[in-house]
C-alpha cells in the first residue's frame, strides 16, 4: 500500500520496499552543473580526478549540494536518477522537489545534527528511489565549507542486479528467478500465484526448490573452505 505523503526518516527507520512512499516529480530537465564551473570556495578541491573517478564508479547516484540547494556535482548515476525524478514534478528549481525537500529538512535541523535523513519515493515508472542526505564538512572553518552529500539508490535496479547474481550463483531457472524476485519484494505466496497466473502449490514447489539450491550452495562453499 502506498502512502499519500512524503515521510523523512532517520537512517535506522527507513521504510521497506513494501511500504513505499508515493511522490510526483518534475517536467523540466534537471540542470547539470559542470565541475570546471564550480565556485572557487574550497569545494573545488573535492572534485580532483581521483575523487571524480571514485564517484563515477559507484552504483549509487552521488550529489554534492550547497546550503542554498544549488547542485555542485552529480555523477552519471545521479544525473540519470534525477531525470527520472523530474518527469512529473512541477518544481521549477534546479533539483527535483523531493531532493530539495530533504535538503531543506537537513538545513532546518542544523549542521550539528550528524544523523543522515532518508526517504523513499516512486518515479513515474514505479521505480523506488532511496535518497540519503547528510552534511559534508570540508573543514574550512566557516559556513561556506558546509555542503550536503546526497546518495541516490534505484532500489529496483539494484534488486534486479542482485537477483541476476543469485540466479547464476544458485543456478535458478527463469521461473524460479521470477518467484524469488517477488519474494524479495515481500509478495505473499498468494500474490505470487496471482501475479504469475500459476497455482499456489506450484509457487510452494518452486520456493522449496529455491531454498534447497541455496542450502546446497552454502554447504558446498563450507566444504571448499574446510
Amino acid at each position: 500500500m502506498k502512502a499519500n505523503s512524503l515521510t523523512l526518516t532517520a537512517s535506522q527507520e527507513i521504510p521497506t520496499l513494501s511500504s513505499r512512499t508515493n511522490h510526483r516529480f518534475a517536467t523540466e530537465p534537471v540542470s547539470q552543473p559542470k565541475p570546471d564551473k564550480l565556485e572557487a570556495n574550497g569545494v573545488a578541491t573535492l572534485f580532483d580526478s581521483p575523487w571524480i573517478a571514485l564517484a563515477e564508479s559507484l552504483r549509487e547516484g552521488v550529489m554534492v549540494i550547497s546550503r542554498n540547494t544549488k547542485p555542485m556535482y552529480l555523477n552519471q548515476q545521479a544525473k540519470g536518477i534525477c531525470q527520472k525524478l523530474a518527469i512529473m514534478d512541477r518544481y521549477s528549481g534546479s533539483i527535483p522537489a523531493v531532493i530539495s525537500e530533504i535538503c531543506h529538512r537537513l538545513i532546518r535541523n542544523g549542521n550539528s545534527d550528524t544523523t543522515p535523513l532518508m526517504v523513499e519515493c516512486e518515479t513515474a515508472e514505479e521505480e523506488t528511489i532511496r535518497i540519503r542526505a547528510s552534511w559534508l564538512n570540508l573543514g574550512l572553518g566557516d559556513a561556506t565549507s558546509q555542503y550536503i552529500l546526497v546518495f541516490l539508490e534505484n532500489r529496483n535496479q539494484l534488486l534486479q542486479e542482485e537477483i541476476q547474481f543469485e540466479q547464476q550463483k544458485y543456478h535458478l531457472t527463469d521461473r524460479e528467478m521470477e518467484i524469488w524476485s517477488l519474494l524479495r519484494q515481500d509478495y505473499s505466496y498468494q500474490d505470487i500465484a496471482k501475479t504469475l497466473q500459476i497455482t499456489l502449490n506450484t509457487v510452494k514447489t518452486h520456493v522449496k526448490n529455491i531454498y534447497a539450491k541455496k542450502r546446497w550452495s552454502q554447504v558446498k562453499e563450507i566444504r571448499e573452505v574446510s
